[in-house]
Formats: C-alpha cells, structure tokens, sequence
C-alpha cells in the first residue's frame, strides 16, 4: 500500500507497519491509523504517517538513541489500552523535531509506546518531571545519533 505525504511524497507501506492508536496523539485525537516506516533515506528515524492525512508524519527516533538510560514507568492503564502485559517487550520511541535555533530535540516527555504483538500504541504523558519535551539530541551543526541502535524494549 501506498501512503502519499507532503514531507516524504509516496511511502509505501505494509501491513505490518500498520500501529493503531486508539487515543490518538496530543493534539491529533482524530488521526488514530498510522503506518510507521524506515527508510535508508532517514536512518535513524522513522515516520509516523497517519492513513487520513498526508499532512500529518511524525519523526519518531528509538527512545535509546536519545538517552541511553531511557525507562518511563507505565501505568497499569498505559499497557492496558495497547494489550500489554508484564512479560511483553514494548518498543519506545519519542517524537522529533527541530527548534527555533536549528537544534535536534526529542520530546522525551511524552514517548509512544508500541506494543509489537498487537500493532496498538499510546502516547504517554509523563508526571515525574524528569524529562522535558525539548531535549536537545544535537546542535544546528552536530550530526544526527548513531543509526546502530534498535528501539528501546520495555517489559510491559
């Protein structure tokens, strides 16, 4: 399947790229059927390219290239809505994006959870106030993280 974006122009998708989120995202409450691509192109990153929208794609980077020591706590109800349970290895990833002064910034805040057995994900917000929704990966002149790294895994 064919997904046509304003950023990316013509991505195509499989079946098994397909993530549901049955909340949403903060601010896109509506866009709840995604695709999450790679592309060689984009290394590290992957995109988060909604099914309704060509105007909505998320670059999203694997939690552990930002902060190596990256473990959010999960609310029983965080793993719930994506059918987690206890032993399931989670895949967390952050949103990117570059701010007024040309700096990479992940927000680390509010990460997505990916629940890989079932395709379903949730934004979550986190309370503890440890991590921002603007930290700095990368200055306007410094290159983007290593492309090694596999996203992070979290028993639910």
């Amino acid at each position: 399947m064919q997904i046509k974006t304003r950023t990316l122009g013509a991505v195509e998708a499989t079946p098994e790229s397909f993530v549901t989120l049955p909340e949403g995202l903060i601010g896109y409450d509506d866009q709840r059927e995604f695709a999450l691509v790679a592309s060689a192109d984009h290394a590290p990153f992957r995109w988060l390219l909604s099914f309704a929208d060509p105007d909505v794609t998320f670059p999203l980077l694997p939690a552990a290239l930002v902060v190596d020591d990256y473990r959010p706590t999960l609310a029983a109800s965080d793993t719930r809505v994506i059918g987690a349970v206890a032993s399931d290895a989670l895949e967390i990833y952050v949103i990117a994006s570059v701010d007024a002064d040309g700096r990479l910034t992940a927000n680390l805040r509010a990460p997505i959870v990916l629940n890989p057995q079932s395709r379903l994900a949730r934004q979550v917000v986190l309370s503890d106030g440890r991590w921002t929704v603007d930290h700095v990966i990368a200055a306007a002149n410094q290159s983007t993280p290593d492309t090694t790294a596999e996203p992070t895994r979290q028993a639910a």
